[in-house]
């Protein structure tokens, strides 16, 4: 199935569709791995750097996602210099299994040369037990570095 996918910066999001992005349906598992969206949000409207910027995930003209991408000072520790991190992905239930979140992780290459034109890869972070993330990462084209660390699990990167 072919998806359509726009993804917006927090920034231009009318006051109501930010109040969609809080109001997005997430699994507890989901929240176990990328922690509740009001967090998320809360990352992004409190940076004064520049390094943090929430993206959500339209498709068909409906908020269907949300991300978080850090960079520089932002990024964790493990990360390769130039890299964007993305951090706190999420797909709402109702739109799970639907190939959303690949076309999204697919899309999200010509976003960033777009709002960040200086990335020199993406980065991301999975959980082990995480199955279904690494499912869709992997269907996604992204790559398992096998980078393992205490504090964060697997590094997959494109």
């Amino acid at each position: 199935m072919t998806h359509v996918i726009r993804i917006v910066r927090w920034e231009a999001l009318s006051p109501a569709q930010k109040i969609d992005v809080e109001n997005l349906k997430i699994s507890d598992q989901q929240i176990e791995y990328a922690g509740p969206t009001h967090r998320a949000v809360e990352a992004c409207m409190s940076d004064l750097t520049g390094e943090i910027q929430g993206a959500a995930i339209f498709h068909m003209e409906v908020i269907v996602g949300f991300l978080v991408l850090k960079r520089r000072s932002a990024a964790p520790s493990w990360a390769s210099t130039g890299a964007a991190v993305i951090s706190a992905l999420r797909i709402d239930l109702r739109f799970q299994g639907l190939g959303i979140g690949t076309a999204a992780l697919q899309r999200l290459p010509e976003w960033l040369l777009t709002h960040w034109a200086d990335t020199k890869s993406i980065m991301l972070s999975v959980d082990e037990e995480n199955e279904t993330g690494r499912r869709s990462y992997a269907k996604a084209g992204w790559v398992d570095l096998g980078t393992r660390d205490k504090e964060e699990s697997g590094g997959f990167a494109i």
